[in-house]
């Protein structure tokens, strides 16, 4: 009598290898991803772990949501001149304001 095949022995608890006579393929390509790297130190590295836990997604997901959010906040930030005079006597006037 011959071994099993490789992959086929029997194993007490395994389910039956998944029906997929059935499944369609998805039409749409995938979108490309990138992988970087990054160091970060102790705490924000924490940080990240810990508010990734909070909103039930792993640190990289994560990451992409951070990036993504800085991205749109940055796309409507437009960059204006103004003399520092008014910069300063704006500043002024809204510190006024707050100890009122």
């Amino acid at each position: 009598m011959e071994p099993p095949a490789a992959g086929h022995l029997p194993v007490e608890g395994r389910r039956p290898p998944a029906d997929w006579s059935t499944a369609e393929a998805e039409a749409a390509p995938r979108k490309t991803a990138t992988v970087y790297s990054t160091r970060l130190p102790d705490d924000l590295a924490t940080w990240l772990e810990n508010e990734a836990t909070r909103c039930g997604i792993n640190p990289s997901a994560m990451l992409g949501e951070l990036i993504a959010e800085a991205r749109r906040a940055h796309g409507g930030d437009k960059t204006v001149t103004v003399r520092l005079s008014d910069l300063h006597r704006a500043i002024d006037r809204i510190a006024d304001r707050s100890t009122a």
